[in-house]
């Protein structure tokens, strides 16, 4: 299954994503718990890349300058929230309608409606964007 991201308007959001062994009869409120622990792991990967630190920054420097040490503090970076609360974040932000989701050029409008996916599937989730006045 191939999942895209854009904004209202066309703008890609990011690199399509290939999520293997999501095949058969499954809900969008499965999926998303399927995305949401994608995500999750890609964060919590990219946080312990960011541990070690890749780039003095100035107030390293003046650090460094005041202990003699240079670059050996660890990168802080908020913890991931819980699967559970992602989950009913991500879901709650279709309920208001946020963002919607198109599978296989069909919009998904009940959260708990049954969809035949494949490996071919394409699910498009496309962020509004509220407009100001």
């Amino acid at each position: 299954m191939l999942v895209e991201t854009v904004a209202m308007g066309g703008r890609t959001l990011g690199e399509p994503l290939a999520i293997g062994g999501v095949d058969g009869d499954l809900t969008l409120r499965a999926l998303l718990r399927v995305l949401v622990a994608h995500e999750l792991a890609a964060y919590s990967a990219h946080r312990e890349r960011s541990a070690t630190l890749q780039i003095l920054t100035p107030a390293d420097l003046v650090r460094g300058a005041e202990t003699g040490r240079y670059g050996n503090e660890p990168r802080e970076l908020p913890a991931a929230p819980s699967l559970d609360n992602a989950h009913a974040r991500a879901v709650e932000a279709f309920d208001d309608q946020l963002y919607f989701a198109v599978l296989d050029d069909v919009r998904i409008t009940d959260l708990d409606a049954t969809h035949a996916i494949t490996s071919h599937s394409r699910l498009r989730l496309v962020r509004l964007v509220a407009l100001t006045g």
